[in-house]
């Protein structure tokens, strides 16, 4: 028993935290009682304080109740002449047999619903291992990854993805599929950003936190992958920790095979007669690559320390797509037609960082410098050989087009964060990024030994861009009434410049005023309320800007918009967190409105070529019921599922075409965890996408679902895991698009089932160190 000495008034007051006495735990209850009786109850702050005033002497129990966490209850005695009673930090254990939070059992990934984002810790996942961030980001409820790469939340693909808080040139298709699963701690969602995070993208933030070494002396893990179609990887880590240095290091390499299929049925209209194409695209695709990452914490004291860092990614992939075209029609002789494509493209991705962080004696008070610079380039040829089988004319034509690229990126920021009061914070930051691309591409055609440069297809531009912003923001609670609010600003400079003429083809500037709020009220000690507020900007790229097209197939052509705007979100979320027996729920109701939304529209030339080129609509509105539940009925049963009902309404033309149109649609998922005798464990995620349609595509529904099996080893330091994905190869994107003289039905299959084989190893020959902590996110 603690005996604590106070007069007949006393105040308690202390600090929550995790394990990790960095993990403050906001929003836990604190319940103090004397005998039966509860004689008080209140809720920690967002730093893991609480407070409770006015309590005479006498003996009491106090108790500490967080959901994933092990309830805590102390015996405390009042007597004597103490007005003020600091029992420090309070430690709680998590909760490793429920679902209360957040579950991280060695098993199973899970998720935890904080109250201003939703937090995927990875663990050990079985359905991603062995995999990349693409598939960690795939199993994640509301984000979704297509079977091109492409990422949305919530179905909007305007989402920015950030590494460890930061922007990267690694959160590319490419550079996703280098970084391994088993390097990725947690992946958090953020629908509502608050000022302290950059203004661009519209559906919200992704952010991918990366493991840091908390280990003294030599620890890693080693993962070898093989599977079907050909899956070979093998990727690590290797960490040593002494003193006042930390030397960590991640590393990879990989050689994977993977087979597509794509087709195409359209039937076009010209001059009152019709003509038909059946095209079909067999892809064999080849990935190898290798990356290394590794770095320096230096502490230089308890208040000052630097990290720096070195990533490289070099990829290699080689692609050979075979496409047969049949034409017919009704007063035109029928046609065969094959090419077969072959295209080597080499990447190289090279990143520097460093960051200085400085603390001080008042606590939560801190000041960084973070500096980083991107430099990347790629080369890719493809060549064409072109042949018409039917009529047996003999033609033959072989195309070949190179393009390259190359970036320099460097970003500066800085952030200064304060204590005004016990509840009241004040964050102040700035950040310069400057980024200069170079693009080229050229074509030619081999027609019976004569060489021409193809019309339209040869150019080169040069990108710069300059984003400056700035933003503070205060945070205070009331009660059980917390609030964030802030205000961002953010100066742009874009230029596209020619590169074969000179002349500029884009100047603009602008700057823009993104304001946020962020409100929660404590409704119970089991419920909580939350009403966020942010404006967001999506600013075009240069792919989305280049009017230039790339020539990858004869019937169709993708288009770049010089002029085209940026869009501007207003996005309002109302939510609610709750724990009702074990059951946890966390329903919401989402609705933005854009400015300038982008859209791609298609249309057919005079060549009878399709054209699709992006544009701005007038506005786009988009609302939605989102609710996540977890619940663990059994020991070895845990569910979670997230179900996602979303219409919208698009306004707006091109080419005199109305493009005015409302749709509802939802998705739905469900993760399953079941424990088995013997450490072995069964994973598996079924998704769920309901048809959905714009003006003038609609896309079928479809599911699929990914399994794995797991058994842990040498007393957990090892596992083995076997997964599927796609299993029953569903995974295709079904669309028809419609316009005034031509409907087109495609069928997408960039993936098939893909099986693998995972061993995992961990070592860890030194002991848990809290003293300093890595400078990374």
């Amino acid at each position: 028993m603690s005996t604590l000495y106070a007069q007949s008034q006393t105040q308690i007051s202390g600090i929550l935290s995790a394990e990790n006495p960095n993990e403050k735990l906001a929003y836990a209850s604190v319940i103090l009682k004397q005998d039966a009786l509860i004689v008080e109850t209140v809720i920690t702050n967002d730093k893991g304080e609480f407070k409770i005033e006015g309590v005479k002497s006498g003996k009491y129990t106090i108790g500490f109740q967080f959901v994933g966490f092990e309830d805590v209850v102390m015996p405390l005695t009042i007597e004597g002449t103490n007005t003020n009673i600091n029992m420090g930090n309070i430690a709680l254990k998590t909760n490793v047999t429920s679902l209360n939070e957040v579950v991280v059992t060695a098993e199973t990934s899970q998720i935890s619903l904080k109250l201003d984002k939703k937090v995927f810790d990875v663990g050990k996942d079985l359905i991603s291992k062995g995999g990349s961030a693409t598939q960690v980001l795939d199993n994640v409820p509301a984000v979704r990854v297509d079977p091109s790469g492409s990422v949305s939340l919530r179905g909007n693909s305007n989402v920015l993805i950030l590494i460890n808080g930061r922007k990267s040139g690694l959160t590319s298709l490419q550079g996703l599929e280098q970084i391994p699963a088993e390097s990725i701690k947690s992946v958090e969602v953020i629908t509502n950003p608050s000022s302290r995070y950059d203004a661009a993208g519209s559906a919200g933030i992704i952010n991918i936190v990366l493991k840091k070494n908390s280990k003294q002396d030599l620890s890693g893990s080693m993962t070898v992958v093989g599977g079907i179609p050909n899956e070979n990887r093998l990727m690590g880590g290797i960490n040593y920790k002494k003193g006042k240095f930390n030397l960590f290091s991640n590393f990879g390499i990989r050689y994977s095979d993977y087979v597509g299929l794509n087709t195409r049925d359209q039937v076009t209209t010209a001059n009152g007669n019709a003509v038909y194409l059946n095209q079909r695209e067999d892809q064999k695709r080849h990935d190898s690559g290798g990356l290394l990452y590794m770095g320096l914490d230096y502490f230089i004291n308890d208040n000052n320390s630097i990290t720096s860092a070195f990533y490289r990614n070099d990829t290699k992939d080689r692609d050979k797509n075979t496409l047969d075209y049949n034409i017919s029609g009704e007063n035109s002789q029928n046609q065969q037609i094959q090419t077969i494509g072959d295209s080597r493209e080499n990447r190289s991705y090279n990143q520097l960082e460093f960051n200085y962080t400085k603390t001080f004696k008042k606590p939560d008070r801190k000041f960084t410098v973070d500096f980083q610079y991107d430099f990347w380039d790629s080369t890719k040829d493809f060549n064409i050989e072109r042949s018409t089988l039917v009529p047996n004319t003999g033609d033959k034509s072989v195309i070949n087009t190179k393009s390259k690229r190359a970036s320099d990126d460097v970003v500066i920021q800085s952030d200064y964060v304060t204590p005004l009061s016990e509840t009241a914070n004040f964050e102040v930051g700035a950040k310069l990024e400057n980024r200069v691309v170079s693009t080229g591409f050229a074509a030619d055609e081999n027609n019976n030994g004569t060489v021409t440069p193809i019309e339209g297809f040869n150019n080169g531009l040069d990108y710069k861009e300059q984003i400056v912003g700035a933003y503070a923001q205060y945070g205070n609670k009331i009660n059980k009434f917390s609030f964030l609010l802030g205000l961002r600003t953010e100066y742009t400079y874009i230029q596209i410049k020619n590169q074969n003429t000179g002349g500029i083809l884009r100047d603009s500037t602008y700057t823009r005023l993104f304001p946020s709020a962020n409100l929660s009220y404590a409704l119970t000690k089991k419920t909580t309320a939350q009403l966020n507020y942010s404006q967001r900007i999506n600013r075009p790229n240069l792919d989305q800007l280049n009017p230039f097209p790339e020539l990858l197939d004869f019937n169709s052509r993708i288009f770049g918009n010089i002029n085209l705007l940026p869009s501007l979100t207003n996005g309002v979320e109302l939510g609610i967190l709750s724990k009702v027996k074990g059951l946890v729920l966390n329903p919401s109701i989402y609705y933005s409105r854009t400015k300038n939304a982008f859209q791609y529209f298609t249309s057919q030339n005079d060549e009878g070529v399709f054209e699709t080129v992006l544009i701005n609509l007038d506005s786009e509105t988009r609302y939605g019921i989102e609710i996540s539940a977890q619940y663990a009925p059994l020991k070895w049963l845990s569910l979670n599922a997230e179900i996602n009902a979303y219409g919208f309404t698009k306004e707006g033309s091109a080419d005199n075409v109305n493009l005015d149109i409302s749709n509802e649609t939802w998705k739905a998922t469900l993760l399953t965890q079941i424990k088995l005798p013997k450490n072995f464990t069964f994973q598996s995620k079924l998704d769920y996408q309901a048809a959905v349609s714009d003006a003038q595509t609609r896309t079928k529904s479809y599911y699929y679902l990914n399994v794995a099996f797991g058994k842990s080893l040498f007393k957990n330091n090892g596992s083995l895991s076997l997964a599927a994905s796609n299993i029953f190869n569903t995974r295709k994107i079904r669309e028809t698009t419609v316009g005034s003289d031509f409907v087109v039905h495609e069928m997408t299959n960039f993936n098939a089932a893909r099986w693998t084989l995972s061993f995992n190893y961990k070592f860890n020959k030194g002991k848990n160190r809290k003293e300093h902590q890595s400078n990374r996110n």
